[in-house]
Order: structure tokens, then C-alpha cells, then sequence
């Protein structure tokens, strides 16, 4: 392996410039040796201006490209022709795709993902960004299915950055049960529940921000037909609420999506709801949390769930046209208060409409009868 260099200082007076190349300038300080530091960044009347030139690229993807996370690591490949044909490697992708999801090194999906145009490359891309498909529009009533006879889930739980849960589930979306049938994917049987190492010790009210805060999840669908993938949940929670029925926590996710695009309708707008339920057993050192439910459905703006066949419609759709933006941390649940509040409007109008009905129907009752009570009463006094 190639001596790393003493002194780095004109590939951080190049790269330090770009705004949107700082993660890999931050990268480089972490690996140069003294006195070179974050106290002391090299200036531009350092004399070494073929560094970076000179720097072999056994150490450029052993000692730096190893460093950065997906979004440095986009930001590298796009520094120059060299950058982006070391940043291009695989491996480094892979690295990046394990790290931030480990389901994703379950075999199934890694043969999914070696099918991908640019393999883990192509995989991150479509999967990082925040989905924001709201502006779509799905002809739900259209006879034709989608093409995709299986759909791949691959969920990963985080808590304060520690893995929590994870498991890759794939179901059939060609069968007639599935098509005809309320969307919901579970991951968990009903039975069953996963220990955890949580433990509450807060009240209820304050414990519910400490989970919408703190518990992460990320739902990936994957279409191995299309090569495409998505992720579904908003990662940040968007709310938390106690089930007095079963005393477990609910903890949602959810990503807004476009459905069919008329105005009024039902299905204008849908969520794709991914949802954790918690359960707590007492403890001596508190209560104890294990996860019980873990589970993906599709609901229309009357809270109603939309079929099987509806919905692999509008995932398709936002699998393959989603826009895929750099959202920030509460920027889901702003979404889904936006979301709300259009549903809560939507509610308002359609009881006006079904009161100014029902008036128009009491209204009209009382004319009719008020005319045959006349009519009788022509008849009476004519005689």
C-alpha cells in the first residue's frame, strides 16, 4: 500500500471552495497527520499544488472514499473525471447501502440490486432522498395490472442510531386474494413480539416526543421486475398515541402520496402508512419495550384501505416518478400536517354538502305533503 503523503494541502485549498464538496474536505482533515487540523486548515499560500495529483488512489478509496456517506460520496464523484470513476467502485456503494440499511445485505435483495443499472449505485440513489410523489396522479380504474409479480420490503428500526429490527419480507402481487384484498403487509405475526432495550422511564406524554424523536424506520419496497426501489416511511415519526384498548404505542410513518387526482375524490390523495406498536412489561429497572406490530397499508383520505391491486398502482408510480429530494428532519411531518388538515377540510365540505341535502330532502318532504294535504283538502271542500 502506497505511503499516504504528509501534507494534503492543495487537495483542501481546491476542495474546501465548494460548498457542496465540504464532506469530503472534512474527510480529508480527519486523516492529516499534525500540524495539519480542523484548528488549522492549510491556506492557499501552501506551495503543494500537485497533492492531490500526486495522491495514488489506493489511498484516495482505502483511506478517504471509505469515509464518506452516501450524499459525500455523490458529492466526490462529481469533483472530477478521476473522482467519479473511483467514486463509481461497487464495493464503496455496497458499503454505504449495508451501512445505512442492513437488510439490505439479505440475499434476495442484494440479487434484486445486482440487477440495477449501476448495482448499489443506482439502489442508493433511488432510495436516499426523501420521496415526495404528492404530485402524481394514478388511473386507478384502468383494467390493466402492474407488471410486478413480487414486491420485496426491506425494513430496518433504528433507536438513538442502534438497529432495533430488521427483516426483508416479499409477498405476491399477481394473485387474486392479493389484488381484491386490503392492502397491508405485516411483518410480525400477531403471536409474536421482539424484545428490546428500551426502557421508559419518563411519563406517558413525555415518553410519546422521546419515541417521535428517537425511533427511526425505514421501509424500502423494492420492484425486481422495473429495477426500481423507494422508501416508503418518512423516517421521522410523524405522531404518537397510546392505544387505551390494547395500552400499546402506536408510532407512525407516513408518506403522502398522489392517487387518482380528482378533486373530491377519496383516493385524491393517499398515505402510505407504516406503523410500530410497542407493548411495555415492568421491569425493575422500568418498563420494558418490545416491538409487537410492524406494519405497511395504503388509506384514502376517509381513512378507508385501498386494495391490493390500487395500491401496487400508486407504489409503482411513485417507485418510477417519485421525485427524490434532500427533505429536512420534520419536513414528513409537515407533510402529513398539511395532509391532515386538507382531509379535515375535506370532512368540513362533504358534511355541508351532506347537511344542505339533508335539508333540501326535509324541505321537499315538506312541500309534498303540504300539496297533498291541499289537494285532500280541495277535494273535501269541492264536495
Amino acid at each position: 500500500m502506497p505511503i499516504l503523503p504528509q501534507n494534503l494541502t492543495v487537495s483542501l485549498v481546491l476542495y474546501k471552495t465548494s460548498q457542496s464538496f465540504s464532506p469530503f474536505y472534512k474527510a480529508l482533515i480527519k486523516i492529516m497527520p499534525p500540524p495539519y487540523s480542523s484548528h488549522h486548515p492549510p491556506s492557499a499560500a501552501d506551495d503543494d499544488g500537485d497533492a492531490i495529483v500526486a495522491l495514488h488512489s489506493d489511498i484516495l478509496q482505502t483511506h478517504i472514499l471509505t469515509r464518506l456517506d452516501g450524499a459525500a460520496l455523490t458529492s466526490a464523484a462529481s469533483a472530477s473525471s478521476r473522482f467519479r470513476r473511483l467514486s463509481s467502485e461497487d464495493q464503496l456503494w455496497r458499503r454505504v447501502c449495508s451501512t445505512s440499511w442492513p437488510s439490505t445485505t439479505h440475499p434476495r435483495v442484494q440479487q434484486a440490486i445486482s440487477a440495477f443499472p449501476s448495482e448499489h449505485r443506482s439502489f442508493f440513489s433511488d432510495v436516499f432522498p426523501v420521496l415526495d410523489c404528492r404530485s402524481l396522479r394514478c388511473d386507478l380504474n384502468r383494467s390493466s395490472c402492474s407488471s410486478t409479480f413480487e414486491l420485496i420490503s426491506a425494513v430496518d428500526i433504528h433507536y438513538k442510531d442502534k438497529l432495533l429490527f430488521s427483516k426483508v419480507h416479499s409477498i405476491e402481487t399477481k394473485t387474486n386474494w392479493f389484488l381484491g384484498s386490503p392492502f397491508r403487509v405485516d411483518l410480525i405475526d400477531p403471536k409474536d413480539s421482539i424484545p428490546s432495550p428500551i426502557r421508559r422511564t419518563e411519563k406517558y406524554e413525555d415518553w410519546l416526543g422521546h419515541l417521535e424523536e428517537n425511533l427511526t424506520v425505514s421501509w424500502i419496497v423494492i420492484d425486481p421486475i422495473k429495477n426500481r426501489a423507494a422508501n416508503v416511511s418518512s423516517r421521522q415519526a410523524v405522531k404518537a398515541r397510546w392505544q387505551w384498548l390494547s395500552g400499546d404505542i402506536e408510532v407512525e410513518y407516513t408518506t403522502v402520496m398522489g392517487g387518482d387526482g380528482r378533486i373530491g375524490s377519496a383516493e385524491e390523495m393517499v398515505e402510505c402508512a407504516v406503523v410500530v406498536s410497542c407493548g411495555e412489561k415492568e421491569e425493575e429497572k422500568g418498563m420494558e419495550m418490545s416491538v409487537r406490530e410492524v406494519s405497511m397499508r395504503m388509506l384514502d383520505m376517509e381513512g378507508k384501505h385501498l386494495k391490493g391491486k390500487e395500491s401496487m398502482e400508486i407504489l409503482g408510480e411513485a417507485m418510477e416518478r417519485g421525485k427524490r429530494i434532500r427533505g429536512k428532519k420534520w419536513e414528513g411531518k409537515l407533510r402529513f400536517r398539511e395532509y391532515e388538515e386538507r382531509r379535515r377540510l375535506r370532512k368540513a365540505r362533504k358534511e355541508r354538502t351532506e347537511n344542505a341535502l339533508d335539508m333540501l330532502c326535509i324541505f321537499t318532504g315538506i312541500a309534498i305533503l303540504f300539496s297533498f294535504c291541499s289537494f285532500f283538502l280541495f277535494l273535501f271542500l269541492s264536495t
